[in-house]
């Protein structure tokens, strides 16, 4: 989607959850919302007096903008939705006007409690200005500590369903409810206003039952990032100290000192009772007398690259000439890869590289190797657990644009806790024909799948799907790479697709009662060019029919003129593109129920891990949206840690950030109209495949969390 986009405030409606690992630089003031409950829970009373305005207690709601020449606010019969009253906003100019209850401070709530607020708005309004319900956290001395807004709604509408899910930020003295009228000249009423509180999710238990045992202070890179991957799990012990073996499930040991010692021992013993080790090459060199050697590697004809999105970051050799891991076998600690799969691994920038490699190996214990000689995973069956020896202390932490470090954790948490549970690492970027003859020989290689040829794109290419289950049942629509460059999500729905079908007893996706739908790739070309556009030049994502003459662009080429070849260039006219009008033929011709749009980035805050809701969708979406995050969110819990660009440090993965869409033409607004859906950005636009194991499992979990939201119970 757009990089450098900025969530937008007003009758767009942000908001934001700041996570645990995120506490350490600013967050901005609008905070938006991730629900501690699943779609449907029940609610707490309503904490709101006279919220379906029939009580005498009319005085509860305040004109926050008093009767004047341009508005008039009132309690009357004819804003009544439900009962006898409701409350009424007449605009005469472009002017905001408010009702608001709660500035008296006596609506409390504590800090972290998820809170929901719904209610019902009708409006009479001209082309501009909208209105929606707010939601004001208050801090010390009235402060604004946050101010999430609903969907908006605007021009002319029946009674409309809106809501919105927060998190009671910490310092909050109080909360205030808006019911607004914002820049626009008409009527709006509001009615049957219900602001409760979520019983929050049982909590997760502490579990403290992974032992890191080392001699490096607790700012030493390694142990900030396993503390951020395992926040409830690790239990930090000092190498001089015994650590609490009996109430650990596993251990991580790792020295910057070359001449601290491990008791052995000990380390063997509590393996052998069935648990996981993951041990730096340097301890297990020692613990069995092997050689540990650094390989300073020179790297021939490399280009640099840093993409240009973080100045501050070094710049580092690509994928395509990075030192090598080669998996020798596969092995739940290779999970996701195959044998003779090679992911760039080694610390370096520019043609000067190193990697840490043990020689005299057992090749019966050897997981991968370097193509220059030596072994980089190690792993032994001791009793009844395992031993694993990575490098944990010679790669650099995890960061997007440095492929030798990405993966540094993933190995070491597919022995410790499953890390990679559904993607795949992909040897190399396919081109589009490659990859069709890849969806036509899985369709013919498991029976449920079906293959489709969807219509035409520019050019001679065509758009192609795989299907599962009854066409004519509800169907889910997935799909990618709107945007060509953004192409990682295709090679996780192509995963997704052999998992669901090859696996159909898992119940990952309910074929009998609804089918699914799914195309890797929206723009073939693009794809293949390897472009934001089409080969037509023009960006597909904004030549939809929904506000198609509202909106404008910019000139991103400087040409002087917004047109063919700019980012967001909408084409020239809604639906003028072979793409967009197979996309339209598809949602004319199919029962669709919920669509989930892939876009992608490689970070930076408002521009990944968020979800992006359409305007057009039904009223109760917004809710169910919020439990797909909450799903997403449970399932990513400890999995992966990544520092994207414009970050800070590393962080875990998960969906920060949900936000109503603006009013422009996107693709996701025809399919979703009347029904369900949501547009979610994952890290993608990389200039390799490295990444690809941990970007197809954020996929395909995106799709479960969304499937088991969407599906009727």
């Amino acid at each position: 989607m757009a990089r450098g986009r900025r969530a937008v405030a007003g009758c767009q409606g942000i908001t934001r959850s700041v996570m645990t690992t995120m506490k350490s630089f600013f967050v901005p003031a609008v905070l938006l919302l991730l629900p501690l409950v699943a779609f449907g829970a029940e609610q707490s009373p309503n904490l709101l007096i006279n919220g379906d305005f029939e009580s005498a207690q009319v005085g509860v709601w305040e004109k926050r903008t008093p009767d004047d020449k341009e508005r008039a606010l009132s309690i009357t019969t004819e804003a009544a939705r439900s009962g006898k009253q409701g409350a009424r906003i007449i605009n005469k100019g472009a002017v905001i006007s408010r009702w608001r209850q709660g500035a008296d401070g006596k609506l409390k709530v504590p800090a972290g409690a998820s809170v929901r607020l719904v209610g019902w708005i009708r409006t009479e309004l001209g082309d501009e200005g909208c209105a929606a319900l707010r939601l004001y956290c208050i801090g010390e001395k009235g402060k604004i500590l946050s101010q999430p807004q609903t969907r908006a709604v605007r021009g002319k509408s029946a009674w409309k369903r809106v809501s919105l899910n927060a998190t009671v930020p910490d310092g909050c003295d109080h909360l205030m409810v808006y019911l607004e009228l914002e820049k626009a000249t008409g009527t709006a009423d509001y009615d049957d206003i219900v602001l409760s509180v979520v019983p929050a999710a049982k909590p997760r238990p502490a579990l403290n039952d992974l032992v890191l045992w080392t001699d490096a202070p607790a700012d030493d890179p390694t142990v900030v990032s396993l503390r951020t991957l395992y926040p409830d799990r690790l239990v930090i012990v000092s190498a001089t100290e015994t650590p609490p073996w009996s109430h650990c499930r596993g251990a991580v040991v790792f020295a910057r000192k070359p001449g601290t010692r491990f008791d052995f021992s000990a380390i063997e013993a509590f393996a052998q009772r069935g648990n996981p080790v993951v041990l730096d090459l340097a301890v297990y060199a020692a613990m069995r007398g092997v050689q540990l050697r650094n390989a300073d590697i020179l790297v021939r004809g490399v280009s640099q690259q840093n993409n240009g999105a973080d100045k501050s970051v070094r710049v580092t050799s690509t994928a395509a000439n990075a030192p090598s891991l080669r998996i020798l076998r596969e092995d739940r600690v290779t999970n996701g890869f195959k044998a003779g799969d090679s992911i760039p691994w080694g610390d370096g920038a520019g043609k000067r590289w190193k990697q840490r490699v043990l020689d005299g190996v057992s090749r019966d214990n050897a997981l991968a190797e370097s193509p220059e000689g030596g072994a980089l995973l190690v792993s032994e069956t001791s009793g009844k657990g395992l031993l694993l020896a990575t490098d944990l202390t010679g790669l650099p932490e995890p960061l997007w644009n440095r492929p030798g470090s990405f993966n540094k954790y993933l190995f070491a948490g597919n022995a410790l806790g499953g890390t990679v549970r559904y993607g795949r690492h992909y040897p190399q970027r396919l081109k589009y024909a490659e990859f069709v003859g890849a969806m036509r020989a899985l369709a013919a290689e498991l029976p449920a799948l079906r293959f489709q040829d969807e219509g035409p794109a520019n050019g001679a290419y065509r758009i192609c799907s795989l299907n599962l289950g009854d066409p004519k049942n509800p169907t889910f629509l997935v799909y990618g790479a709107t945007h060509g460059s953004e192409w990682e999500p295709g090679y996780g729905l192509l995963t997704l697709a052999r998992r669901l079908a090859s696996q159909p007893s898992a119940a990952l996706f309910d074929t009998k009662r609804y089918a699914l739908k799914i195309i890797p790739f929206l723009n073939p070309s693009g794809y293949d060019l390897n472009t934001r556009q089409s080969a037509a030049r023009v960006d597909l994502n904004r030549n939809g029919s929904e506000w198609w003459a509202l909106f404008k662009g910019r000139d991103s080429n400087s040409d002087g003129v917004w047109g063919p070849g700019d980012y967001d260039w909408k084409g020239s006219g809604p639906f003028s593109e072979p793409e967009t009008q197979t996309y339209r033929a598809i949602c004319e011709r199919t029962p669709l129920h919920a669509t989930l749009d892939f876009h992608g980035n490689s970070g930076g805050p408002g521009n990944n891990r968020v979800v992006i809701l359409p305007l057009t969708a039904r009223d109760d979406n917004e809710e169910r949206a919020a439990a797909a995050v909450q799903a997403f969110n449970e399932a990513m819990r400890n999995r992966y840690v990544l520092q994207q660009a414009n970050r800070p440090a590393v962080a875990q993965y998960d969906i920060e950030m949900t936000h109503w869409d603006a009013q422009r033409p996107t693709l996701i607004e025809t399919s979703c109209k009347g029904r369900y859906g949501f547009l979610c950005e994952v890290p993608a636009g990389y200039n390799g495949t490295y990444g690809l194991a941990m970007e197809t499992d954020i996929v395909i979990e995106t799709c479960l969390a969304f499937f088991k939201a969407y599906q009727a119970p």
